[in-house]
């Protein structure tokens, strides 16, 4: 059984931009025919030529016309294709950036169509082995219902108001949401809503993806509020998209080999400072962040090579979490 022959999109699209600048009023039977030898493949067909004609003119803003006098194509205003200035070393490292989208592809039609696209911008993998010595290792893989992820970027594209129910912890009495979606967060293959309360634009929160639920798409549109970008709140902190009202200064003691290599591999805060204790084998880091919720959890996963100093609450609530841990082990 024979492999069918592939031909990288923009390949092509290098190809025909080359024939168009080298030839005077190409016909389409002549790059056809050009096509077919340079690509080294003669089943390649008329339909994909008018595709890619129509792609590089509607996508990549190709200046491409028809003369029907001299029966040819011709550009009709300087063009300089946007992937002729690339490197391989840029085409690689474009490469990789697939790697990393595609990771979550399987999961997120937004990593999806974004790994697809990507995919077709650079030329085929034989032509750069380099690639295969480079690896993404799998993480867990997010469940959730792709098509809110689709409906959402729907209403985001026309700036429309969104109806929805939501399943929160804190607020169990308060199930109902009508938002204005601003944008659509991501966090390692996860998806988060971000959206101001459509009668107080002041109230603007993340949503998890997981909780909506009869998610419904309105015909009011709506112009984007002043706090619209999710970045200007993205501040204090780097546990992930959740933020919450109030900053708090943290002091964490760490010990051991494995968990001082670990806290000096990131950067966990921007106002991070660490202090070395070579004597007693211990690191002690301050931070100030809002994100106290993800940093209950980071803290834990250290097991007893982290100890939490300040503030009193996080002691406090550290200490309760390990005897509930204690008593479940006698059980």
């Amino acid at each position: 059984m024979t492999r069918k022959k592939t031909n990288p999109q923009m390949h092509r699209f290098q190809l025909i931009d080359r024939i168009l600048c080298e030839e005077s009023y190409p016909s389409f039977n002549f790059i056809l025919q050009e096509l077919r030898e340079l690509l080294q493949d003669k089943k390649f067909s008329e339909p994909t030529l008018r595709r890619d004609l129509r792609y590089m003119r509607k996508n990549l803003g190709a200046p491409i016309l028809y003369d029907s006098k001299k029966d040819g194509y011709y550009y009709s205003a300087p063009f300089n294709f946007p992937l002729n200035s690339l490197t391989e070393e840029e085409i690689i490292q474009l490469a990789i950036i697939q790697k990393l989208v595609d990771k979550y592809s399987d999961s997120n039609p937004v990593y999806k169509k974004a790994a697809d696209f990507i995919g077709r911008l650079y030329p085929s993998t034989k032509n750069l082995p380099l690639l295969d010595r480079i690896v993404v290792a799998r993480g867990p893989k997010p469940i959730f219902d792709q098509d809110i992820v689709i409906t959402l970027l729907s209403a985001l594209k026309d700036n429309r108001v969104v109806d929805f129910m939501y399943r929160s912890f804190w607020e169990p009495n308060q199930s109902h949401r009508t938002v204005l979606p601003c944008q659509l967060v991501m966090d390692n293959g996860q998806v988060y809503l971000y959206a101001a309360d459509e009668k107080n634009h002041e109230h603007i929160r993340l949503y998890d993806i997981h909780k909506i639920y009869e998610l419904q798409v309105l015909r009011r549109t709506f112009i984007l509020p002043k706090n619209w970008q999710f970045v200007e709140d993205f501040e204090q902190g780097r546990f992930g998209p959740f933020q919450y009202d109030e900053s708090y200064d943290f002091k964490i003691a760490f010990f051991g080999r494995v968990a001082r290599k670990r806290i000096h591999r990131f950067t966990w805060a921007d106002d991070q400072e660490l202090e070395e204790f070579p004597q007693e084998e211990k690191t002690i880091m301050t931070f100030s962040s809002s994100q106290w919720i993800p940093i209950q959890q980071w803290l834990l996963s250290f097991g007893a090579d982290a100890i939490p100093l300040e503030p009193d609450w996080l002691v406090e609530n550290w200490r309760n979490e390990i005897k509930k841990m204690s008593e479940l082990s006698k059980i």
